[in-house]
């Protein structure tokens, strides 16, 4: 795409992508002052153009010098030249920020594993009165109200603070792709909440890492050039994170809030495949238990089910042949996913699934 024209209304960005109308709009309750727009604006462009790249970027709103250098990075990190900005020229210019409590934490809620453990361990650190989760609603198209619905339920249940952004998106930057731009969006438009909360940190989901193959959010060296420009506005947060495989999230919330796995939802499989998967884990084991979120056979499913079946009384209660049934089936999921999900399925898994099978009397199904 040679040219990409944005505008901003409100808290409103709308763009011409290449088969539709896109937009990014926050809805309801959210701070409404010059920053918070800028951050908003400024970001959502950033997500708006992940997909396409294009050589021109035109807005009818300033874009900071330093946003324009992000997004440059971005580009780089994709080998794609810097854009050219053709931008209204002007600032946004806001008052001194007031200091942030750096005993206070804002957490990305999503509602899946890692995002309770994130709440588990900073209310841990810092105190339940001390950490609001916030979950942005519509980030995750493919998730939408299930994965809000999801949160609100949990933070009733469990008993912790939560707020919800309530976000329209119809970009089309979607798919793992989304990662070119989705963690900085997502903790820039929870900065302004988390000041209000007077927050020093924002925690997201993830561990950022070192590894250059790994899209522009996922890598640690970005975020903290994102974290030198949010200094360099003055704003008082900075973003972080906790290295933590997912095996061992999932034994820490078994181990320190039984309770809370159960309302977990962390599966990738649509809406309208779920039923018919969890029917056939009914028939083939029934009695494994399933938590109501979950298909059962997904990438997401399949790793918290081995890491119950390791360390979940409630799941070593179940028949010792559906155990085996469900390593059987993970055996088989594995073999056949082995390169196209290699990204992901680390060497934990490997691990965590080699010691299940021994101890279920399938060592010979152990992975090398």
């Amino acid at each position: 795409m040679d040219l990409m024209q944005v505008r901003l209304k409100d808290f409103e960005l709308v763009t011409k992508g290449s088969k539709k109308m896109e937009r990014i709009l926050i809805e309801g309750e959210y701070p409404r002052h010059r920053l918070a727009e800028m951050l908003f604006s400024n970001l959502s462009l950033m997500h708006l153009v992940a997909p396409y790249f294009p050589q021109t970027i035109e807005t009818d709103f300033p874009v900071e010098p330093r946003m324009r250098d992000l997004i440059a990075a971005m580009y780089a990190s994709d080998k794609r030249p810097r854009p050219i900005f053709r931008t209204p020229r002007g600032n946004w210019s806001w008052p001194v920020l007031p200091k942030s409590d750096p005993g206070r934490a804002a957490v990305a809620y999503s509602g899946g594993k890692d995002s309770m453990w994130n709440v588990w361990w900073t209310q841990e650190r810092y105190g339940p009165e001390n950490v609001l989760a916030v979950h942005l609603g519509g980030l995750n198209q493919g998730q939408r109200n299930h994965e809000a619905a999801y949160a609100i339920r949990q933070s009733q249940a469990l008993g912790f603070h939560l707020q919800t952004i309530r976000l329209l998106n119809s970009s089309s930057n979607h798919g793992y792709r989304v990662m070119r731009s989705r963690d900085m969006f997502l903790a820039g438009l929870i900065v302004p909440v988390a000041m209000e909360f007077g927050a020093g940190r924002v925690i997201i989901e993830g561990c950022p890492s070192g590894n250059p193959e790994m899209y522009f959010t996922e890598q640690a060296e970005n975020f903290q050039l994102f974290n030198r420009i949010l200094k360099e506005f003055g704003i008082p947060v900075r973003v972080g994170w906790r290295l933590r495989e997912e095996i061992d999230v999932i034994r820490d919330l078994l181990k320190h809030r039984p309770s809370w796995l159960p309302l977990v939802c962390n599966c990738f499989s649509a809406a309208h495949h779920k039923p018919f998967l969890r029917r056939s884990w009914e028939r083939r084991a029934p009695t494994l238990p399933l938590y109501e979120s979950q298909c059962g056979s997904c990438f997401k499913c399949l790793t918290v089910n081995l890491a119950r079946v390791l360390y979940d009384p409630e799941m070593q209660r179940a028949d010792l042949a559906d155990i085996r049934i469900f390593l059987i089936s993970t055996r088989r999921w594995m073999r056949e996913n082995r390169e196209k999900m290699a990204d992901i399925m680390g060497e934990t898994f490997v691990k965590s699934f080699n010691r299940a099978v021994k101890r279920y009397g399938l060592g010979h199904l152990a992975v090398a």
